[in-house]
C-alpha cells in the first residue's frame, strides 16, 4: 500500500484549501453559528451554489452522468477537508442516494435526477426506519399502490433526520404484501412538499432534530419508481453500506484533536498546563495516532470504491471505529477542561463557545446511525467472517 497522496492529489487537495480558504466566511460562519445549515437562504445557499458550479458535488462521478471523473479518493479528500473547515459539502444525497440511481435505475431515473443533484438543487432525506421497523427494516408497513400512472403512498416514517430541510424522500416502501418481506420492498422518490406529506419535529439530547414523517394518501409519477418494483431491499443495503462510508470521514475528527492539543497547552487557573500531566498527554497521543488509523481505512475504502466495489465489511467495522473514537474524544476533552468542559454553547466563558460539551452530547448519535454499531457488529461477523446468524 502506498501511504502517500500522489502528485494529482495533492495537488486536488491544495486546489480544495485554497477555495476554502476564499469562500468560508465570516459572515458564513456567523449564520452557520445561529442557524447551523437549517436556514435555507443567505450566506450557506450561496456556499453550495458555488460547490454546485464548480461540479464538486458529482466530482467523482463517471462523466456520462455529468461528473467529472475523479474517483472516490478526491472525493474523501474534499469532504474531509469540508469537514475540517465545519461547513457544509457533498451530503448523503450525493454520496449514497446517487451512486445507486447510477447502478440500478432508469434512463429516465438518471435523466431526471441526477442533474439537479449535481447542482445541488435536489437533496433526500432517506426515509427508513418506522415506529415498529427498525434494526428489522424489512418488517416496514409504508405501503405504495399503483393507481393508473401514479403510485399512492400511505405510513410513517421516523428518526426520519434532515426531512425539514430537503427537496425529496428516498423512500423505501411496501409494493406487494403477498411474498417474504425482504422481497416485496421497492425505493420511490417523493417530493418532500407532496401534497399529505406532514413533518413533525424530534429533538434529539445534543440538540439535533430529526423527525416523524407522515404520508397520507400522497401521489407520485410511477416514473419515480427507482429502477425495478420490489428490488428495494438490494438498493437500500447498498445506499446504507455508501452512509456508513460517508459518515467515516475523519476531519472533524482530526480537528477536534488538534484543537483539544491546543487547549491542553494552556495555562489553566492554578498555572498548570494539562499537557504536563502524563497520563493526560498519553490520552491524547493516543487519540492522535487513532485518528491517524481511521484516516487510513477511510482511504482503503475509497480505493476500493474506486475500483467498483461497496467495501461493506470495512465499511461498517470503520463507521464503528469513528463513531467510538468521537465519544473517546469527546471524554477526554472535557478532563482537560475541567468544569469548563460542561459549559454549553452560547455560556460566557465556555471554551471553543461549548465545543466539547456538545460534541459530548452528539457523539452517541453516531453510534447508532446508519445502523447500531451493535448491529454492525453482527454484519462483519456474518459478512465478513461467514459466522452464523444468532438466535434458533
Amino acid at each position: 500500500m502506498d501511504f502517500q497522496l500522489d502528485a494529482d492529489q495533492k495537488r486536488w487537495l491544495e486546489e480544495v484549501r485554497a477555495f476554502l480558504g476564499e469562500n468560508v466566511t465570516p459572515a458564513l460562519r456567523a449564520e452557520m453559528a445561529e442557524h447551523d445549515i437549517e436556514f435555507l437562504g443567505g450566506e450557506v445557499t450561496a456556499f453550495r451554489k458555488k460547490i454546485g458550479d464548480k461540479g464538486w458535488f458529482g466530482l467523482n462521478w463517471p462523466k456520462e452522468f455529468g461528473g467529472l471523473g475523479l474517483g472516490a479518493v478526491y472525493q474523501h479528500l474534499l469532504v474531509s477537508e469540508f469537514e475540517y473547515w465545519g461547513v457544509p459539502g457533498p451530503d448523503l444525497t450525493v454520496t449514497s442516494v446517487a451512486p445507486m440511481i447510477m447502478r440500478n435505475g432508469t434512463a429516465r431515473n438518471r435523466e431526471e435526477f441526477l442533474p439537479p443533484i449535481a447542482r445541488g438543487e435536489m437533496t433526500c432525506a432517506v426515509g427508513y426506519s418506522e415506529p415498529d421497523a427498525g434494526t428489522d427494516l424489512a418488517s416496514l408497513r409504508t405501503t405504495a399502490v399503483l393507481d393508473g400512472d401514479e403510485w399512492v403512498i400511505n405510513g410513517s416514517k421516523i428518526w426520519n433526520s434532515m426531512a425539514q430541510r430537503v427537496t425529496h424522500e428516498w423512500l423505501c416502501v411496501r409494493t406487494d404484501k403477498d411474498v417474504p418481506k425482504h422481497k416485496g420492498i421497492s425505493v420511490i422518490i417523493v417530493p418532500i412538499d407532496a401534497p399529505g406529506i406532514t413533518i413533525r419535529p424530534i429533538m434529539a439530547w445534543s440538540d439535533y432534530r430529526t423527525n416523524e414523517t407522515f404520508f397520507d394518501n400522497v401521489r407520485v409519477p410511477v416514473t419515480n419508481l427507482i429502477g425495478e418494483v420490489n428490488q428495494g431491499w438490494r438498493y437500500i443495503i447498498g445506499a446504507l453500506d455508501l452512509e456508513r462510508g460517508a459518515l467515516t470521514n475523519v476531519g472533524d475528527l482530526r480537528r477536534s484533536v488538534d484543537e483539544l492539543i491546543g487547549l491542553a497547552k494552556e495555562e489553566r487557573a492554578d498555572g498548570l498546563r494539562p499537557i504536563d500531566d502524563p497520563a493526560l498527554r498519553r490520552k491524547i497521543a493516543q487519540l492522535d495516532a487513532e485518528v491517524e488509523a481511521a484516516r487510513l481505512m477511510g482511504f482503503e475504502a475509497s480505493s476500493l470504491l474506486e475500483d467498483g466495489i461497496i467495501p461493506s465489511v470495512l465499511v461498517s467495522a470503520e463507521k464503528i471505529y469513528s463513531s467510538e473514537l468521537r465519544q473517546r474524544i469527546a471524554d477526554v476533552g472535557t478532563q482537560v477542561l475541567g468544569m469548563a468542559g460542561v459549559l454549553a454553547i452560547g455560556t460566557e466563558g465556555a471554551p471553543l463557545d461549548g465545543k466539547f460539551e456538545r460534541l459530548y452530547r452528539a457523539a452517541p448519535l453516531l453510534r447508532f446511525g446508519a445502523g447500531a454499531n451493535e448491529v454492525l457488529r453482527d454484519v462483519i461477523a456474518q459478512r465478513g467472517h461467514g459466522l452464523p446468524r444468532g438466535g434458533r
